[in-house]
């Protein structure tokens, strides 16, 4: 199955639908919750299995914890699956000159970025993946806007934590400020 995740933070189809028996060892998983509301993430381990950050009881809770858990209890009540293309993950985060250059002024985080280049970025293999995932069981430490389960998923893969929800949410707010 190809098509593209029907939500509007698929920039760039670097989202892909997947059934079930297509998820891959050390893929980074992903499913919509509260009909597109948000997103959750974790991490493929292989024969059903799936690590992530929430509360064993749901995502939220009192709880939160970095732990294993099956692909359907992670998956819940959610219609599809998809997982991230990190071929197209990584070409999204590459900057451009408009990127840099606003209407309001010089994105200086841009900026950096584009002068240092991508070197952050490195894609693991899925077994690195898995074992990253791993060394962080048990982890306690969450934060919606700096160390969520997107933040813990991306990392795994590439290296770098970050979460395009939480871009997209400031991003939004600093729109609704301007206007």
């Amino acid at each position: 199955m190809t098509d593209l995740v029907p939500h509007r933070e698929n920039v760039n189809g670097i989202k892909r639908v997947v059934k079930d028996n297509e998820i891959r060892f050390g893929d980074v998983v992903g499913v919509h919750r509260m009909r597109g509301l948000y997103d959750h993430y974790g991490i493929y381990t292989g024969n059903g299995g799936m690590i992530h950050y929430a509360d064993p009881s749901g995502d939220f809770g009192t709880n939160i914890v970095i732990h294993r858990t099956t692909l359907k209890a992670f998956k819940e009540d959610s219609e599809y699956l998809f997982v991230i293309d990190f071929d197209k993950f990584i070409r999204k985060n590459q900057v451009k000159i408009f990127d840099i250059i606003t209407p309001f002024g010089i994105n200086v985080s841009k900026l950096l970025i584009a002068l240092l280049g991508n070197s952050n970025y490195h894609i693991y293999s899925p077994e690195e993946t898995v074992q990253r995932a791993e060394s962080r069981l048990g982890e306690r430490n969450y934060n919606i806007a700096t160390n969520n389960c997107e933040h813990f998923a991306i990392w795994c893969k590439t290296g770098v934590s970050e979460s395009t929800q939480i871009e997209n949410f400031l991003q939004r707010i600093r729109e609704i400020r301007i206007h």
